[in-house]
């Protein structure tokens, strides 16, 4: 398929820009409705842009917010695919369901992403990345996606961005119980309440699918014409009692496990991979003074990762994390300052020189709006235990132009350690692990202007990230070095609006993720990529089209093997049977197209899922 020409997406947030006036005369015409209507006020508070509870649309840093009823509307769709359709950002998948999977934040490498649950890091330090395929969408309540160099805010890693999940609290019950294509048979139920001073929550799912075939015979060796399914089961739990006034201490635990089977090669049968996510934390969040909060958080992060079959491996990564965070209202802004430290442990079936380094934080997160001036700066210092001191910083500036236009502009710097695999990895098939690499720096500029005016909102943002001290493989894949610099330049173009009947929302990326040494497209990202969505609530009735598309793309460095683009359209349509009962239907590539993420490895076509659903009010 040819790659798609950006200007007809690019041109739909100023389509939504044009048709205000159109939409709200239909809008003020329509019949009040009783059922799903929009709250055209409701601003969400985020926390992850400077790490102070901030209205998103006040906040000068790039931040996307998933909400419950999109997460809800997802149906079967993965993780990674809603990141891709409400977080602006790119994806890979070596295959369907529980298969290997990467999320790419404005252009910069899937291991330049820093992922919390509930404020804590999970991740394998081994290669550095996160099993996004095995989180589970039953357990989160929202998502908050912060692009561009944030690790003044969060530390290493985060040079693309960072993508924080929380999960479900409070008072609820809701359950769901659907089946799909592929014999996809999916359970699950969540309850919260409040027992005087107590709250409690509790979550469980379970999933399982047969799957589709993984490889075609393009990618070789590994090709076995077979299904390869997937199950997953997955707790979470959340206890939090108020032993004081202003005083709360809080005990969250969730764990998913995920069994995925792949090919490898002609008769082989039973290879799979068993991999297990687990969150620990106990918090204290304590209101000192009627200016001053406190926040101490002491908590594990765990990925265990077993292969098995011809080719038994374990990797498990453990990551030991302490915060103590101080929240001060001061005459003139807010302050977010504390202190950080955190162990990354590997216990691994492959022996290595090392598997264990320290690091040790200090942080502070500015926020002041006075008039029409707003400034956010962050500064942050980490010690880390293999590679010394790092100090990175950011800092923007706001000026409120009119009631609804606001102009922006920020600067900042961000670094990545190298992996495990790549310091440490031994001799192995002629490659091994180079103990001298630096780590990875970046620095990003951007430029935007916002329109808000509560119902209609949009805007345009401009970026430039320069990332140095690349690592990448020699030419003959012996070892790794620091080599490469990339330079990522682009444009994000987004609209959106809201009547008590419909809602629409359009995102479009246009960049140039490229290699500054010679030029070439960084593998596995697109020069152009958006999504936009329709949303109807006609009474009892909710019914969507969704719409995801990519440009061409290159699976190698060195651009010899093409990745052609695709446009992917959803539809869905849910019936509300009662206040709390509903019913659900979802489409996924409604047309069939047939698509890659990965050279050799096959995406699902058309999919069908049908789900019934309960929410008490």
């Amino acid at each position: 398929m040819k790659s798609l020409s950006h200007r007809p997406a690019a041109l739909c947030g100023l389509a939504l820009l044009a048709l205000t006036p159109i939409a709200r005369a239909a809008d003020a015409a329509a019949q009040p409705v009783t059922v799903a209507q929009a709250d055209l006020s409701a601003q969400p508070v985020v926390v992850t842009a400077t790490r102070l509870p901030q209205p998103v649309a006040q906040t000068l840093a790039d931040v996307r917010v998933i909400d419950a009823q999109q997460i809800r509307n997802a149906g079967a769709m993965s993780l990674t695919e809603v990141l891709q359709l409400h977080g602006g950002a790119e994806i890979s998948s070596n295959g369907g369901a529980g298969q290997n999977s990467s999320v790419f934040l404005r252009g910069t490498n899937s291991n330049h992403v820093v992922v919390l649950v509930d404020g804590v890091r999970i991740g394998n330090v081994s290669d550095g990345t996160t099993a996004f395929e095995h989180l589970p969408l039953n357990q989160i309540d929202r998502i908050e996606v912060l692009r561009g160099p944030a690790s003044s805010l969060y530390g290493a890693d985060a040079i693309g961005g960072v993508i924080q999940i929380f999960t479900k609290q409070g008072e609820h019950t809701s359950a769901r119980v659907g089946l799909g294509s592929q014999q996809t048979r999916e359970a699950s139920a969540s309850v919260g309440r409040r027992f005087g001073d107590t709250s409690v929550s509790l979550r469980a799912g379970y999933e399982k699918t047969d799957g589709i075939n993984a490889t075609n015979p393009a990618s070789g060796f590994y090709y076995n014409p077979d299904r390869d399914g997937y199950r997953n089961a997955n707790l979470g739990a959340t206890v939090a009692h108020d032993w004081a006034a202003g005083h709360t201490l809080t005990a969250r635990a969730w764990g998913s496990e995920g069994l995925a089977r792949f090919d490898n090669g002609l008769g082989s049968t039973d290879d799979r991979t068993k991999r297990r996510l687990s969150g620990l934390s106990l918090e204290s969040s304590d209101k000192l003074s009627t200016t001053w909060r406190s926040l101490l958080r002491l908590a594990r992060g765990t990925d265990h990762y077993r292969t098995e079959g011809s080719s038994p491996s374990l990797f498990r990564t453990d990551q030991d994390q302490f915060t103590w965070q101080n929240d001060v209202t001061l005459p003139l802004g807010a302050l977010a300052a504390g202190v950080e430290w955190r162990r990354e442990r590997l216990d691994s079936s492959t022996r290595y020189t090392q598997d264990e380094r320290i690091l040790r934080s200090v942080f502070g997160s500015y926020a002041l709006t006075q008039g029409a001036h707003q400034v956010e700066a962050s500064l942050r210092h980490d010690d880390d235990s293999q590679f010394g001191g790092h100090n990175t910083g950011r800092l923007g500036y706001g000026f409120q132009l009119a009631p609804a236009w606001r102009l922006s502009a920020a600067a900042g710097t961000a670094f990545k350690t190298p992996t495990f695999n790549q310091l440490y990895w031994p001799l192995s098939f002629g490659f091994q692990g180079n103990p001298n690499l630096r780590p990875e720096r970046a620095r990003n500029v951007e430029l935007a202007a916002r329109y808000d005016d509560g119902a209609l909102r949009g805007g345009l943002t401009l970026f430039q990230n320069r990332v140095r001290d690349l690592i990448a493989s020699t030419p003959d894949f012996s070892t790794v070095v620091n080599v490469n610099r990339a330079r990522i330049r682009g444009a994000t173009l987004d609209a959106g609006y809201v009547t008590r009947l419909w809602s629409a929302r359009a995102e479009w990326t246009q960049q140039s993720p490229e290699n500054a040494d010679n030029g070439l497209q960084l593998n596995r990202r697109a020069r152009h990529f958006g999504s936009a969505s329709f949303d109807w609530t006609p009474g009892a009735w909710r019914a969507g089209a969704e719409i995801v598309g990519s440009g061409e793309r290159f699976n190698d460095v060195a651009n010899l093997t093409r990745l052609g683009g695709y446009a992917l359209l959803n539809l869905r349509a849910a019936y509300a049977l009662t206040p709390e009962w509903s019913l659900s239907a979802r489409v996924n590539n409604v047309a069939d197209k047939r698509y890659e993420l990965a050279y050799g490895y096959n995406r699902p076509g058309r999919e069908v899922f049908v789900a019934l659903e309960y929410a008490a009010k």
